[in-house]
């Protein structure tokens, strides 16, 4: 019996970022508010937090931060 391929009932929405402090890359998640994009260095745990906003935004999905 063959399985049916599984898809993600909720993919979670992320964007990619550049840790300047470390020279890392990172994927920041969207936080469970829905509100802005969280993610932290690997190696320094620095934060970083990227604000939705309604309009006038970044149709980027690859940010750096220092």
């Amino acid at each position: 019996m063959e399985r049916p391929a599984q898809q993600p009932s909720d993919p979670r929405k992320s964007i990619g970022v550049h840790m300047k402090c470390c020279h890392v890359y990172v994927y920041a998640h969207l936080n469970a508010a829905g509100n802005a994009y969280v993610a932290w260095c690997p190696k320094c745990a620095k934060q970083v937090r990227l604000e939705v906003v309604a309009e006038g935004g970044s149709s980027s999905r690859f940010f750096e931060a220092s």
